[in-house]
């Protein structure tokens, strides 16, 4: 059955005309995360339930919407009602409530109707009281005809409390948030943000766990260290991630002029920043829940860009050295064109764990630092040729013994 998310977005903050949901939190604002975290739990579409439009709010929604979240503004809850279909099931958010994705998600795996709660205990009065023992966590789990019954009887009411009163009187599930199968605690303490000090904490939080699997050992080794601090700065300054993967891009699209107008060093130093730019990029990506559009293509531009400066040095060494060079960075090319096919083959037979020392091209640009630092340009273009072959023979080596042991198995249990 279809999921979709109920936001509210109308309460303000105390003392102030600015409402919750536009509060700032990594880079973009509150309600932007709930949304994508509501969508990362299988919601095909987001209702955001406001009262006024301001234009942070109005730019919250722009953004989702650029991102191809499916967003419905309602102005009433009749409205809200009439924007779900009655046999959806529905997510609901509290109107400033954040918690942690797996709890979300161990939600949206129950029937409904479903709570997630916490114990009452000290320093929990922001959130809304169901009886002596618990308190909601600010999530449920209902369908589109519980709005619906609920709209029509609502009257003055509050919809947030009056459908945590229906759902409790119906016997809904509970799910305490710090409640797991393994009995280990859940990422991300529930917060009701009445104020940006409220989200301090968790900034950190989110920024410290979007740590990503590295695909490569520049990535793992050398990469890693400079991108919390880099992404904290520029989540301070609300830069997109899609203007940090442009700047690897054209820091990789520059290297080839320079390198054809005599400037190998400058050419070189652009290709080595333009791999921990690209991973600061990814890194504001996870930690904002978004995805960077184009991603694919400028991956491609940034490789292409790699490849050029290649040719470039090649020419330039062919100057000196004869035409042979032309055949050892064709080697390379080559040779990663058919490494990114078995590989691509490889993690689709699940026949290969993809370690991070096989060639890429940051593995590339950063190996051949060395060589570079020694004056030894030839050498280097050497190595990385071997380096991208030897790869592709690893890889390809592992597939043959895959496949092959698949073909003995299957002839072993033939009669």
């Amino acid at each position: 059955m279809a999921l979709a998310a109920l936001i509210s977005a109308y309460r303000q903050i105390d003392g102030s005309e600015r409402l919750r949901a536009t509060l700032p939190l990594v880079g973009g604002t509150l309600i932007e995360h709930q949304a994508r975290q509501a969508v990362r739990a299988g919601a095909a579409h987001i209702v955001i339930l406001v009262e006024r439009l301001p234009a942070a709010l109005t730019g919250a929604i722009d953004a989702l919407r650029r991102d191809g979240i499916a967003v419905d503004i309602a102005r009433s809850v009749g409205d809200a009602a009439d924007r779900v279909h009655p046999d959806e099931r529905l997510l609901v958010i509290a109107d400033g409530c954040i918690v942690g994705q797996s709890a979300l998600d161990r939600l949206v795996a129950v029937d409904a109707p479903a709570l997630l709660t916490l114990k009452d205990e000290p320093g929990r009065a922001a959130f809304e009281r169901i009886d002596a023992a618990d308190r909601w966590a600010g999530l449920a789990l209902l369908d589109g005809g519980r709005l619906r019954s609920t709209a029509a009887m609502l009257g003055d009411w509050d919809l947030e409390s009056t459908l945590l009163r229906r759902t409790v009187q119906e016997g809904a599930a509970r799910l305490n948030i710090f409640a797991t199968e393994d009995g280990a605690t859940p990422a991300g303490v529930p917060i009701i943000a009445e104020s940006e000090a409220a989200l301090g904490d968790l900034e950190k939080h989110l920024l410290s766990g979007s740590r990503r699997r590295a695909s490569s050992w520049p990535e793992r080794y050398l990469f890693a260290p400079v991108e919390e601090p880099a992404a904290r700065l520029l989540i301070k300054r609300s830069i997109e991630p899609e203007w940090m993967a442009l700047l690897a891009c054209a820091l990789a699209a520059m290297s080839a002029p320079l390198v054809t107008a005599g400037l190998e060093w400058a050419a070189f130093l652009l290709l080595l920043l333009s791999g921990p730019v690209r991973a600061v990029a990814l890194r504001l990506a996870a930690v904002r829940l978004a995805s960077i559009r184009r991603a694919k293509l400028f991956d491609l531009v940034r490789a292409v860009g790699g490849g050029l400066a290649l040719l470039a040095c090649s020419g330039m060494l062919a100057e000196r050295g004869g035409w042979g060079w032309w055949i050892v960075a064709a080697a390379v090319i080559l040779g990663m064109l058919a490494l990114r096919t078995e590989r691509s083959i490889a993690l689709r037979a699940a026949a290969w764990p993809d370690p991070p020392w096989l060639a890429s091209l940051d593995g590339l640009i950063w190996g051949f630092l060395p060589f570079a630092l020694a004056g030894r340009w030839d050498a280097g273009v050497a190595a990385l040729a071997c380096y991208a072959i030897l790869s592709f023979a690893v890889v390809q080596h592992s597939l043959l013994r895959h496949f092959s042991g698949k073909s003995a198995s299957r002839g072993l249990a033939s009669p």
